[in-house]
């Protein structure tokens, strides 16, 4: 059974977290939807990074936020996946990874990361604002 997007975000571990809008998606060639996360991925990325979480003082959820809110470029992710950066004046910069969950009809955060800016030299950069 298909869920409506409704329904998800009354599950608690499901919580949107911003939009993919038009005019964007648009010119990566993707369709605009929301952005969700779920309770295990903010636990993976927690589990992952907090070291480097900790050294920047923020949260899995802040990291993430900070990303959907303040992202300047998109770059081509692994297979189909996009990946979000927020690229700065800092010497790495940070990211995190959507999927489209097709039969969900939203973009779902896979991981988020700080990478060093010449590791995005290899990248295919889709989108730059």
């Amino acid at each position: 059974m298909k869920r409506t997007l409704s329904q998800i975000e009354h599950q608690s571990h499901y919580q949107k977290i911003g939009r993919l809008r038009k005019p964007i998606a648009d010119h990566i060639g993707r369709k605009p939807a929301d952005i969700y996360i779920d309770e295990n991925h903010l636990k993976h990325i927690f589990s992952r990074h907090k070291e480097d979480l900790a050294k920047i003082g923020l949260t899995p959820q802040m990291f993430i936020d900070l990303v959907v809110n303040n992202f300047n470029r998109i770059y081509k992710g692994s297979g189909q996946s996009i990946l979000l950066v927020e690229w700065s004046g800092a010497p790495k910069i940070v990211a995190i990874e959507l999927n489209l969950a097709f039969r969900k009809g939203f973009y779902e955060v896979k991981t988020a990361f700080m990478k060093p800016k010449n590791k995005f030299k290899q990248e295919y950069l889709l989108w730059e604002k």
